[in-house]
């Protein structure tokens, strides 16, 4: 019974490491990483502190 005990948590663990190797192998989960300039400005040019700013996107209360 202490044998179930133990395998659980190290399936969950191998589960775990096995998709986390298989989601950093895909190429467009590290495109955060080399486009970062562009997403830091789209950021400032569409973020919500822009929007809020318009007063399209305002309502008055």
């Amino acid at each position: 019974m202490l044998w179930l005990l133990l395998l659980i948590p190290i399936v969950l663990i191998g589960l775990t490491i096995y998709f986390d190797r298989k989601r950093k192998a895909q190429p467009h989960v590290n495109m955060a990483h080399e486009n970062k300039e562009a997403y830091e400005e789209m950021y400032y040019e569409e973020g919500a502190a822009k929007k809020s700013a318009d007063p399209k996107h305002t309502k008055p209360f």
